[in-house]
């Protein structure tokens, strides 16, 4: 389906499952930022390689959520969002449930195929 398809409902729906998928991600690496932090309250790491990853997670996952997810709705990062289990097929209302069934199972199969990839090339 096309952006100039949706009725407004079913964008201002795809707009907040891609604030909902941006603030669990980002959460997420925050987390491990977090990890960063208590690491050097324990004096494990130092204040130098505390600032660096910081660094690194600013120019890095925080930057690539930003681009993902600011910006024009695209429901193509929903069906990203699903198929990754960001977000749940349960969160979307049934009309669009509907009219995104055929594309989650697709992306579904590719996302489980790229895993797959992934880990059969470790």
């Amino acid at each position: 389906m096309m952006a100039a398809e949706w009725s407004k409902k079913q964008r201002r729906e795809l707009r907040d499952l891609q604030g909902i998928a941006w603030e669990r991600e980002l959460a997420a690496a925050l987390q491990v930022l977090r990890g960063d932090f208590d690491a050097w309250e324990r004096s494990q790491i130092s204040a130098f390689d505390l600032s660096d990853r910081i660094h690194e997670y600013h120019n890095g996952k925080s930057r690539e959520l930003f681009n993902r997810y600011s910006g024009s709705s695209n429901h193509f990062v929903i069906l990203r969002a699903i198929a990754s289990g960001v977000i749940a097929e349960s969160e979307l209302s049934n009309e669009l449930h509907e009219c995104l069934s055929d594309d989650i199972v697709e992306v579904r199969k590719r996302w489980n195929s790229s895993s797959e990839d992934e880990v059969s090339s470790t």
